[in-house]
């Protein structure tokens, strides 16, 4: 987190931009450590590119960055979603329950929740969804834990809301001040890369943690040791 900030820094616009970011990622020192850590192969992470295919080849840049880390990462065009939330839920009803994430640009983050609703109605959980200036998001479905949304008032990013029964993490992440960013190529900014991939981090550890402690087995209480009764005379 302190390099993230370094790297936010270098003028007083960009310090409110760590400022923002800093709201929703948190220095990995200052996590709870859990019994045991999440292993990369647990995270299936799907990425959706907007219009064309032509405008977020950031996101292969991140896929690539998070499969050298070991998760599983893959790019889809927009119209992907459908693909991805078969294969998801086909898996999930399998047995191989992962952490899905989704992550999307333009109209590649419409899709995230799109692919998100979709999955809702088949009640598979989404632990995290990463918005690159979504064009027309939907509000967050209930089935959604986390979701970060970098966007700017450029006339194309617009801030995300939380849809019925959501009640997961919403973090709308206003970069409009950043002017060394825009539509077309935020979703390449190797700073929003690094918290995205401190964020993936942050929140599987948090629920690994946190389904470890729910099925730790309760210790049983021994029973009471029986006092000796007085001696009778």
């Amino acid at each position: 987190m302190v390099e993230l900030r370094r790297a936010l820094a270098g003028g007083a616009v960009f310090c409110a931009v760590a400022m923002a970011i800093s709201q929703f990622t948190t220095a990995a020192t200052a996590q709870t450590a859990a019994p045991a850590a999440a292993t990369p192969a647990q995270v299936q992470v799907d990425l959706f590119r907007g219009l064309a295919d032509i405008f977020s080849r950031g996101l292969d840049t991140l896929a690539e960055r998070l499969n050298r880390q070991g998760y599983s990462a893959r790019v889809y065009s927009t119209g992907g979603w459908q693909t991805a939330v078969a294969r998801i839920s086909d898996r999930y009803f399998r047995g191989h329950k992962e952490i899905v994430v989704l992550i999307g640009h333009s109209l590649g983050g419409n899709a995230t929740l799109q692919a998100a609703s979709a999955l809702d109605r088949l009640n598979v959980p989404v632990e995290l969804i990463v918005v690159f200036d979504a064009t027309e998001p939907t509000p967050v479905p209930k089935n959604v834990l986390h979701i970060v949304n970098f966007y700017q008032h450029n006339g194309l990013g617009k801030p995300v809301t939380a849809g019925a029964g959501f009640q997961g993490e919403l973090s709308n992440i206003d970069l409009t001040a950043d002017t060394s960013i825009r539509h077309v190529t935020i979703e390449k900014s190797s700073r929003l890369h690094a918290a995205v991939v401190a964020k993936i981090q942050e929140v599987v550890d948090k629920d690994l943690a946190k389904r470890l402690q729910a099925n730790k087995p309760k210790a049983k209480k021994s029973p009471a040791a029986k006092k000796p009764q007085a001696e009778k005379r």
